[in-house]
């Protein structure tokens, strides 16, 4: 269980890294020196890192079937509750307070519109709390059944096809668990047979390499057109996405043991990370926008202030009780026992 641990610590840490590096090609896109023809290039590169979030729902759903498939509803529950929602409210509200004096309205109406109905980048918390639902129904009845991957797949695809077909009437339908149960079920799949998928990825990582090519320029094949405005959810990604994910796993477990102090840093704060950043990377440009024609040392001090703004600020919440809510400290640490 250590070794399965460690394994995913990598995962994580990893796709937190692409997801950083998405937001970064974001802030890139809408800045006003970028041209029609870089912003054509920008939506297919966008496209390509843009896995990040899926992935960690895939791996959320896969660490939380191996950890919890036999806990009781009510411990279960509430261990979800409270590492998960309850920070997610206090965060939003939180954020909810910055944006109301932004947009001079009520904190009320903010902290509705973006906590509740999930208008904002923390909105993945929704999903993973639709997916904990999932799990206390579903769990133990359909835990062996492959062909539900196989359902699930269609099911995502043809609702991401046309979102018309069902729409909350309340919240965000970018939450909406259509959408997002083919990941659901895949994690399901995984988490219960994760023995022998580790055993197949090991032995077939030139396969999953060839595989996640062809899955991407399926995507180009089938998409028509191109903008600055990227979805984080297309229905020809969903195999690309699921390609990825396997991808990681079998880089990941190359890298175990590989700066293990630095990687259980980020991964325990994973969660707060990929809360805090999106509210930091805006001002990344104020800080490095000399370097926007140099590329690479834009990147390479980007990760490097927002990973760096991001750990400091939560290793001084850590410090408080009070405050210690803010960090959902629940993926890899002992707290979700």
């Amino acid at each position: 269980m250590k070794s399965t641990k460690n394994i995913h610590q990598y995962v994580f840490v990893i796709l937190i890294i692409i997801t950083i590096i998405s937001q970064i090609f974001l802030s890139y896109t809408f800045r006003s020196s970028v041209d029609d023809n870089q912003i054509k290039t920008l939506f297919w590169v966008r496209h390509l890192f843009s896995f990040g979030i899926p992935g960690v729902l895939i791996l959320w759903q896969v660490q939380d079937t191996i950890l919890h498939s036999k806990e009781k509803a009510k411990d279960y529950l509430w261990g979800r509750i409270r590492y998960i929602f309850i920070p997610y409210l206090i965060f939003g509200l939180i954020y909810s307070m910055y944006e109301s004096q932004v947009n001079e309205e009520s904190i009320y109406d903010s902290f509705l519109n973006i906590v509740i109905q999930g208008n904002w980048h923390g909105a993945f918390i929704l999903v993973i709390l639709q997916f904990t639902i999932l799990n206390l129904l579903l769990r133990k009845r359909f835990r062996y059944y492959k062909t539900l991957v196989i359902i699930s797949l269609v099911v995502s695809v043809v609702y991401l096809s046309n979102q018309q077909i069902f729409q909350y009437p309340f919240f965000n339908n970018s939450t909406n668990i259509l959408g997002w149960l083919f990941f659901y079920f895949l994690g399901t799949y995984i988490g219960y047979h994760y023995h022998t998928l580790k055993k197949l990825i090991k032995n077939n990582k030139p396969i999953i390499v060839f595989v996640t090519i062809f899955a991407f320029f399926l995507f180009t094949y089938f998409n028509e057109g191109y903008g600055a405005e990227v979805s984080l959810l297309e229905p020809a990604l969903l195999p690309y996405f699921a390609c990825c994910f396997f991808l990681i796993y079998s880089l990941a477990m190359s890298l175990v043991g590989l700066k293990q102090d630095l990687t259980n840093r980020i991964a325990s704060y994973g969660s707060f990370i990929l809360l805090f950043f999106p509210i930091i990377a805006p001002f990344l440009f104020s800080f490095f926008g000399f370097l926007e024609e140099q590329t690479a040392l834009l990147f390479i001090f980007g990760l490097l202030f927002i990973l760096g703004m991001s750990l400091g600020v939560a290793e001084i919440l850590n410090q408080y009780t009070l405050t210690r809510f803010l960090l959902a400290k629940a993926f890899f640490t002992d707290d979700t026992k």
